[in-house]
């Protein structure tokens, strides 16, 4: 299997789709009136954790690129390509960012 390596614009790019996304399940969430304070709560803990891991992946993944670290950086893109996924329906995904492991399996299942 060929090992998948993106570039610091690849990241950039993949992490601006991701916080977007974000963004826009923030606000339908807390424009949400059904929504109940202690589930705005929970879902903020989560969402401000998400956007703090995905940050740090982001930023470690440019520095395994300039370190030159191939296998690392490969496997930290595919974490992020994982998380990017969960939006892979929105009009604005690129293929590129499709996860290798995700794609097997959906593959598999599609027989």
């Amino acid at each position: 299997m060929a090992v998948t390596v993106p570039t610091a614009d690849d990241v950039q790019a993949l992490y601006a789709f991701i916080l977007e996304r974000n963004g826009e399940d923030w606000k339908a969430t807390m424009d949400d009136p059904g929504m109940d304070g202690d589930a705005i709560a929970r879902f903020c803990r989560v969402s401000n954790s998400n956007k703090l891991g995905i940050t740090g992946t982001a930023a470690y993944l440019v520095d395994l690129l300039k370190q030159g670290d191939v296998e690392q950086a490969a496997l930290a893109w595919d974490h992020m390509t994982a998380a990017g996924e969960e939006w892979k329906e929105h009009p604005d995904f690129f293929s590129a960012w499709e996860n290798v492991q995700r794609a097997k399996i959906r593959q598999q299942l599609a027989g």
